[in-house]
């Protein structure tokens, strides 16, 4: 059983100390630290590829934001319209993909860049910043699951339960641990990007099975599935898309 971490953790006289915004600031460093260092090993352009990672960024934060007002809780559109524009309170990871990929779309159009070579750049930094993000989100415990005896419980108050954001932490190392030994040869573009979103989106969609419903803040429900599942067979898709497309573009 895994202890339940209080929030805030520490506090420095009246501040608290709240390690999600450390550790999501952390893994978006590191994540662009990545994908630089990969986009310099195959030859791309270091000035674009660091514009093009502050519009994915930019980008996903903002639609992290929209898709969790509208998908999870569209209830405080009605009391407040300008929660729309609080983007502190409140992402959702696939909103935040659904996010990045515009502003990675808009931006690879508008610069003219090679999008499966600089996607997969950005998938070598995504892996390992998705570490430090799904860690900030144990430590914050906004994922509860379902009570259980399961081995890697939470014992949050009220009983044991599992913590998607510490399971997808675990899945998060191992996609690391894929993208760091594909790193060691040169694959078609397309590859890497193509991979993640074939290996997590399965994963998170059966790990949506073991949230919580019991509880006043569990996720709603469309025609059974989460809005995370939901996306989750259209991430799939795209990998599969990705993937048997990639063969017609140069290596990377």
């Amino acid at each position: 059983m895994i202890p339940y971490l209080p929030n805030p953790i520490w506090r420095i006289g009246s501040l608290p100390i709240v390690l999600f915004p450390v550790l999501l600031t952390i893994g978006c460093l590191v994540g662009a630290r990545q994908a630089l260092r990969i986009g310099a090993r195959t030859g791309l352009d270091r000035g674009q590829l660091l514009r093009l990672i502050a519009a994915v960024l930019l980008a996903g934060f903002a639609g992290a934001h929209l898709f969790d007002v509208v998908a999870y809780t569209p209830q405080r559109i009605e009391r407040n319209p300008l929660i729309v524009l609080e983007f502190w309170r409140g992402l959702s990871s696939y909103g935040g993909f659904a996010g990045a990929l515009a502003g990675f779309l808009w931006y690879t159009r508008r610069a003219g860049l090679a999008r499966l070579a600089h996607a997969d750049a950005i998938g070598y930094g995504l892996a390992p910043g998705w570490i430090f993000g799904r860690l900030g989100c144990f430590t914050a415990h906004d994922h509860p699951g379902e009570l259980t005896d399961f081995f890697l419980a939470v014992d949050y108050p009220g009983g044991r339960r599992h913590d998607l954001g510490l399971y997808e932490a675990i899945l998060a190392v191992a996609l690391t641990v894929l993208v760091l030994v594909a790193a060691r040869r040169k694959r078609p573009a397309g590859t890497i990007i193509g991979l993640l979103a074939l290996l997590y989106a399965p994963v998170r969609f059966g790990l949506d099975f073991l949230r919580a419903t019991g509880l006043g803040h569990s996720d709603p429900r469309y025609a059974g599935l989460t809005p995370a599942q939901w996306l989750s067979i259209a991430t799939f898709a795209l990998g599969l898309a990705i993937l048997s497309g990639r063969r017609s573009a140069p290596a990377g």
